[in-house]
């Protein structure tokens, strides 16, 4: 994972614009304050095709958990899917959890908020 243009201000519906072949472009909140960082994952083509009208956002929890939020463009974060991962390897860590949310997307399985 790498740090996008993080010197530019964004649009979060709009989040396309350094993302390279097979990234996935997440925001990162982090701690304190919950200052907004650009992330880019390396994916895979396939998923980031997926993921290219989603708005995924993350924020590593108190006890140590990531919390990966989903979105489609133009929906409201009323409407947002929450996954909750645990920080570190594993089936269920938040590089896994964020390719099964992408994929729940792209077939149109949403997880419930």
């Amino acid at each position: 994972m790498r740090i996008a243009s993080d010197s530019l201000s964004f649009d979060i519906d709009n989040l396309d614009e350094d993302a390279g072949p097979g990234e996935v472009e997440i925001i990162q909140f982090l701690r304190p304050g919950g200052r907004r960082r650009r992330m880019l994952a390396d994916e895979g083509e396939d998923l980031a095709a997926k993921a290219k009208d989603l708005i995924i956002s993350t924020e590593e929890l108190g006890n140590g958990e990531v919390a990966i939020y989903a979105r489609r463009k133009g929906e409201s974060e009323e409407e947002e899917c929450l996954e909750l991962a645990e920080n570190g390897p594993g089936k269920n860590s938040p590089t896994e959890v964020l390719k099964r949310m992408i994929e729940h997307y792209s077939i149109g399985i949403k997880v419930k908020p």
